[in-house]
């Protein structure tokens, strides 16, 4: 029986841009195909299948605190209604996040950012979303900041958002801690182009389908930055991927992206 090849394990978010040889393979949501996203439940099984981390989207409550949830509203992956700054934290905690996804995860609560670092290895990658539009731009980076500085995870953490001011306001609150820029074209936040790239200083660009060009990737390692894709996955090619020298990208498909990273890292050893 031959033994499986896979990339070395990284671990921190910081490393040269364009110096992996292959990808990493960051679970959106978590492995949202066998659990309900967003969940401890997704996180691990995402953890457990080799994803190299996790993507998570945070918000905040009507008593400004956080919780892991995509939506505006936690209608569609919850046993409640409303919108999510209508809540206080301890409201949403008390929901139900897993019986819509199937009976195996009745019961599930929304975790905090708090629970999800508890659950997880210290060293395990994670990119949290700032979900935020205008009200509590402000609030949430400090929020965020001040989570990561409690568990000390400043290098396995990445704080992504659409936003700039937010992650003006990162940078201000806590310069440590990496922060990555995202855009789409048709992304509805008002403020949706590049221009406040020079107040962001990101070391990492999350670009689009829409707005992912290879010259553009360029650009940014040439001043040190990296690139995580997402919702683009270059027709799930790895030799592709390779080519570029793509750092990171995030799917949907884990498991599927999981063997093919499996059968290239073996092709290219």
């Amino acid at each position: 029986m031959e033994s499986e090849i896979v990339s070395p394990l990284v671990t921190s978010w910081d490393f040269p841009a364009g110096s992996l040889d292959i990808p990493l393979v960051i679970a959106h949501r978590g492995d949202n195909t066998n659990a309900p996203e967003n969940t401890i439940s997704a996180f691990k099984k995402a953890l457990d299948l080799g994803a190299d981390g996790i993507e998570l989207d945070v918000r905040l409550t009507k008593d400004g605190k956080l919780v892991v949830i995509h939506d505006r509203t936690v209608d569609r992956t919850t046993n409640g209604t409303g919108l999510v700054n209508h809540h206080t934290q301890e409201e949403i905690l008390r929901l139900d996040a897993g019986s819509w996804f199937t009976s195996e995860f009745a019961g599930e609560n929304p975790p905090t950012l708090d629970d999800v670092f508890e659950a997880l290895p210290s060293d395990f990658l994670i990119n949290v979303e700032m979900k935020v539009i205008m009200d509590g731009m402000n609030t949430i980076a400090h929020q965020v900041a001040n989570v990561v500085r409690r568990h000390a995870r400043w290098n396995s953490t990445l704080v992504a958002s659409f936003n700039p001011i937010s992650l003006w306001a990162l940078r201000k609150i806590e310069p440590e801690i990496s922060r990555g820029y995202i855009w789409s074209k048709r992304h509805p936040f008002p403020i949706r182009s590049r221009i406040f790239s020079p107040l962001v200083k990101a070391s990492w660009y999350d670009p689009a389908n829409d707005s992912y060009n290879p010259g553009l990737h360029k650009k940014f390692q040439s001043i040190g930055a990296r690139v995580l894709a997402w919702d683009f996955d270059f027709d799930r090619d790895f030799t592709k991927m390779a080519a570029v020298r793509l750092e990171a990208f995030v799917t949907d498909s884990l498991q599927e992206m999981l063997d093919r990273k499996r059968i290239f890292a073996a092709s290219v050893t």
